[in-house]
């Protein structure tokens, strides 16, 4: 925070003219300015944290006493100038923080200098209160702090002016009387328990915060200290009663609190208050007693921000908390902001799920009329991640943490809906993200390894390209197929090192492949990713690959699925110029999966695309027993056959798993094949008998047999 635009001096120099607007300058000018830029140069230059900046805070609340700024509107008004001229780099976290601090420092000393002048004044009165009524006067009048001495029967002797402004009523009306005089409706019995006390001489002193309250209703909120002067005998002769009026500290403290515990912008309690009223929820918990939450995100909020501006976001931001409030029972729900578009309901008390789900349902159907903001209506909806379970044992973070990831399963699931958590599904997650965790590493590490499936020729059976098929052989969970970890490589986007590293062991495996018999040789088909497609590197890594390997263009086949090459990416970089690109380096392009995703038709014919590999859910259905037979599952491969040589491509079929699905694919026109029947994907060191064809061949034999 050291390199915030607002200077030391230009805070001081506010600071000190609004103190002394409201009580003047004590002391010296020079020393007061002084005094104040030196806090504000502290202030700027403190280490980021809340923690750092409450201890600095009270640092200067007690430097603030020191100098002897100690009217009660000093720390409010210390607030209201540090509001407007600390920089915009101190979040409301920081301000509430440096803010609690200042009261709390400030408080303190004020505290421990009123305690010291208390027995000054105390001494003073007990011997002005001896010596004479002229000097007893003179000390009453002096003195800041409301004084009351009592005789040891309980009657009033004296009062000063301060304490019967306190008290509402006029000095002479108070002498005389019992103490009843200084008790008010509010007391605690420990007030009149301990006055007894004090005038029985079982205890000589006693402090306690007390509220007076006027005729008019005015509440007056003081600090009292009172303790007893006994006589030679030992009795009570004296009770003397100071009162400091702290009413405006105690406002302060609460604004801080509220401010601490509270958004500025909606009015809800913040995320301090939510936890700290769930750990309170939690620690009283009985055994059988079981508690929810509901954790609510606006579904494309940060569109409003965009398009109508931040203010325009705050003001639906608050009309949300409004609808959220109306539609929750305050005397049982607590309706927090998180954050942001982040709101958080607490349930207690919960007798099953359906009391979280009955919240969830509320709270949608409070967002479904649309919000007016400047003449337009906008419709907003949410997604709820909703958590319910017993309370013995839970923890606020761990609660919170399971709402808001079955937030995101609800958002997952298409929005503007709730979703309940469910540990087998989160365990499942968990397990997820480990692996997505792990894999950079894996690639480190040497964990993955290529495994090849033969592609074959219809019409002869001979091997036509290998397709690498990535592995990971985990150091706890063991092998692991691409499925497994593959979709977390996308996810993540380690999809893009993933698959150069596959590209570059496959290119480099296939360099080394003997050719067949006839002297031709076998290609090696590799997966590339969607965002693998849209990288800009992509043409760079095929080419260096190529190069380092020696493996000719022609011999490499990239397979891309239908998804990747029907859209641009988010790069800009449209799919078909890179593909393009890649074609004239000479290395074949096959659409793979083909039939499963978007199909633009009047794109493809402009793919520069050799194959076509239709998905093997196609090549099921041939054999799979359905209401119209076999018809319509032949009439859509033919078509897709049809349409790919129409474009000029072959057709591989994909999935091929019995002799009668090789036949009807012979008979549709699909000139190559790959599956079960002919191999599952086999170790690099057994690719060479691919290639001579020996595999395929005692594959051909064991199925005639």
């Amino acid at each position: 925070m050291s390199n915030a635009p607002t200077s030391p001096q230009r805070i001081s120099t506010a600071w000190f003219k609004a103190l002394a607007e409201i009580g003047g300058v004590p002391g010296s000018a020079a020393r007061s300015r002084g005094l104040l830029q030196e806090l504000a140069g502290r202030f700027l230059a403190a280490p980021a944290g809340a923690e750092p900046l409450r201890e600095l805070g009270a640092a200067a609340g007690r430097a603030l006493v020191d100098g002897n700024y100690t009217q009660p509107e000093s720390i409010a008004t210390t607030v209201g100038v540090l509001e407007e001229n600390l920089p915009g780099e101190f979040g409301r976290t920081e301000r509430t923080a440096l803010y609690a601090g200042l009261a709390a420092g400030y408080a303190n000393a004020l505290r421990e200098r009123t305690r010291a002048e208390q027995e000054l004044i105390r001494q003073a009165v007990l011997s002005a209160h001896r010596t004479g009524e002229g000097r007893f006067r003179a000390v009453f009048r002096n003195a800041a702090l409301g004084i009351g001495v009592v005789d040891g029967t309980g009657r009033v002797l004296e009062v000063n002016e301060r304490l019967a402004r306190i008290l509402g009523r006029d000095a002479t009306a108070v002498r005389g009387r019992t103490l009843e005089a200084f008790q008010d409706g509010d007391d605690q019995p420990e007030f009149c328990t301990a006055i007894r006390e004090l005038l029985a001489g079982r205890r000589g002193h006693y402090s306690a915060e007390k509220r007076f309250t006027s005729a008019e209703g005015a509440v007056t909120w003081t600090r009292m200290q009172a303790s007893t002067v006994r006589a030679a005998d030992g009795s009570v002769e004296l009770l003397i009663m100071m009162f400091e009026d702290i009413t405006e500290q105690r406002r302060m403290n609460q604004k801080l609190l509220h401010q601490a515990t509270h958004d500025a912008l909606t009015g809800l309690p913040n995320r301090t208050m939510l936890l700290d009223r769930l750990t309170e929820l939690l620690d009283a918990a009985k055994p059988d007693e079981r508690v929810g939450l509901a954790f609510l995100d606006l579904d494309g909020f940060k569109g409003v921000n965009d398009t109508l501006g931040h203010e325009a976001g705050d003001r639906l931001l608050a009309e949300v908390a409004r609808r959220l409030s109306l539609a929750t029972d305050p005397d049982l729900h607590l309706v927090a902001r998180m954050g942001g578009d982040e709101f958080v309901i607490l349930v207690p008390r919960t007798t099953s799920s359906s009391c979280v789900t009955d919240v969830a349902k509320a709270a949608l159907a409070a967002l479904q009329e649309p919000i007016v903001l400047d003449g337009r209506r906008l419709s907003i909806t949410a997604s709820l991640g909703l958590v319910e379970r017993p309370a013995a044992g839970a923890k606020p973070v761990e609660l919170l943490r399971a709402a808001d990831i079955t937030l995101y399963w609800a958002k997952a699931d298409g929005k503007a809906r709730w979703a309940l958590f469910d540990q087998e599904r989160n365990e499942r997650e968990v397990a997820r993200y480990a692996l997505s965790q792990a894999l950079p590493t894996a690639l480190e590490h040497g964990e993955l390894f290529l495994e090849y499936q033969p592609i074959v020729d219809l019409s002869g059976g001979a091997t036509y390209a290998m397709e690498a098929l990535v592995r990971w052989n985990h150091p706890t969970r063991g092998l692991l197929g691409p499925g497994e970890f593959v979709p977390l490589a996308e996810e993540t986007g380690v999809i893009v090192a993933l698959g150069r590293w596959v590209l570059r062991r496959a290119v480099r495996d296939a360099a080394a492949w003997p050719p067949a018999p006839d002297g031709r040789r076998v290609s090696v088909a590799v997966n590339v990713a969607v965002r693998q497609v849209h990288e800009p590197d992509l043409i760079a890594d095929v080419t260096e690959a190529l190069e380092v390997s020696g493996l000719p263009p022609e011999l490499l086949q990239l397979e891309i699925t239908e998804t990747a090459v029907m859209s641009p990416g988010e790069s800009g970089r449209p799919a078909l110029e890179t593909l393009r690109a890649l074609a004239e380096l000479g290395v074949r392009i096959a659409i793979d999966d083909f039939g499963t995703g978007y199909s633009n038709l009047a794109y493809l014919h402009r793919l520069p695309a050799s194959t076509l590999k239709i998905d093997y859910s196609f090549v099921q259905a041939l054999t799979e027993p359905t209401a119209n037979g076999h018809d319509q599952a032949e009439a859509i491969v033919t078509s897709l056959i049809n349409l790919a040589h129409a474009c000029g491509m072959t057709v591989t079929a994909e999935g091929v798993e019995t002799p009668v699905q090789a036949a009807i694919l012979r008979e549709l026109g699909a000139e190559r094949a790959q599956g079960f029947l002919y191999s599952r994907a086999v170790p690099h060191h057994r690719v060479p008998d691919f290639c001579s064809g020996f595999e395929l061949e005692l594959a051909e034999t064991t199925r005639q047999g």
